[in-house]
Formats: C-alpha cells, structure tokens, sequence
C-alpha cells in the first residue's frame, strides 16, 4: 500500500473512523515497516497525551474580542486617497504651501516691473561689468640664445612651470598673455630648472626664498 495511503488510514485509526478490516490491513503493514509502525506509536501516544492534559476554558470575552479585530478591516484606496488630500494636516500644509508660491508671485512681478520702468540703467551697468572683466594683450620678451626652453610662470597662471611655453626667435624669447587688469608677480623657466626674474621688469619682489619676482603691472 502506499505511505500516502497509509498515513490516512493512521489518522482515520487515532480518530476512531475505520472499520476493522482498515485496522487488520494497517496493523500487517506496520508489522513489515518498523518506520511507519513508530510514526503510529508517537502519534498515539501524543494522541493519549492530550486526551490526558488538562483542558484550559477560554476567556469569557475571548470570542467576542477575536471577532471585533477580524472586523477591523483595512481602509480602501480611495478613502487612503481621501485622507491625505483633505486631511486636516495635509489641509494646511497645502494653504500654507500656496500662500508662498504666491508672494514668491508676487516678488517676482514686482521685481520685473522695477526692471521694465529702469531701462536705462541696464547698459551703463552691463558696460562697466564688461570693462572690468575685460582681458588686455600684454608681451613678455626675454633675450636667451643659449637656452633650451623657456615658460613663464607667475601669479596670473598659478605658478604652473609647463602652463605658457614661450617662442624663440633669434635668440629672443615671447609669449602673448591675455590678462585682466592687476599687478602680477611671475618669473622664467630656463630649460626647466632656473628661475629667472625679466631682467626687462618695471620692479621686484622678494619671494621670500631668498630670492626674487618681477612685478607686472596691467592696467586699463
């Protein structure tokens, strides 16, 4: 017989619903199989165990509070929905949210419209900004007909030694930069290693190694 089958008919036994021709057949079978004929005595005995245990009366009002929990049933989609559009807190944080989306409105018309009654002032600003953005060409020179390589380094290109190569031309040495109007301290590069202050510079600086800076002055 199949274990399946077998195992109806133990439960069946233990719950008094066969008949005795049922009970022989089992009975054969767990003679043949100690497995099944232990998994009977353990849920025999569990069977007689209980039947022995002492049976513990439910609460009077147990029945009465399992039904009220089953009653509560969750809130629909649409009243979830309906809680959070118009609820009393949701509520007020939308007034409150529209009360500041209009004087952010308001300020911005009022500020446009003091643009529009001022138009005159819009240019003379905008050329003064430009004016002192703007950038002056300014060249630096610097005789070297032994050297190898020149590059300037200075103030206005964060003394990067690789930044502006200069180019030589019979023996001399230039380069273009485009600079905003200032004062500037910088130096040569020769062939990568000596520094060297623009022996043509206006003045000097010490750069506190002991040595010294030419100072370039930019103006408008």
């Amino acid at each position: 017989m199949d274990n399946d089958k077998e195992r109806d008919i133990i439960h069946k036994i233990l719950d008094g619903d066969v008949g005795a021709d049922e009970k022989k057949i089992i009975s054969r079978d767990m003679e043949s199989d100690p497995g099944l004929k232990e998994e009977f005595v353990g849920l025999e005995n569990a069977v007689r165990m209980l039947e022995k245990s002492e049976r513990l009366e439910a609460p009077p009002a147990f029945t009465t509070e399992v039904m009220r929990r089953l009653s509560r049933r969750a809130p629909s989609a649409l009243n979830r929905v309906k809680d959070f559009l118009f609820g009393s807190r949701v509520l007020r944080w939308n007034m409150a949210t529209a009360l500041a989306a209009a004087i952010i409105v308001l300020v911005t018309i009022v500020t446009v419209s003091r643009i529009h009654r001022e138009p005159s002032m819009t240019p003379a600003m905008t050329a003064a900004s430009g004016l002192s953005e703007s950038a002056i060409t300014v060249r630096l020179t610097f005789h070297a007909p032994k050297a190898h390589s020149v590059a300037v380094a200075g103030e206005f290109n964060k003394w990067q030694t690789d930044a502006d190569e200069m180019k030589k031309t019979d023996g001399t040495w230039s380069i273009d930069l485009k600079l905003k109007p200032g004062v500037y301290t910088y130096s040569f590069i020769v062939d990568g290693k000596s520094w060297v202050p623009d022996p043509g510079a206006e003045s000097y600086e010490d750069d506190g190694f002991g040595s010294r800076n030419a100072v370039l002055r930019v103006n408008i």
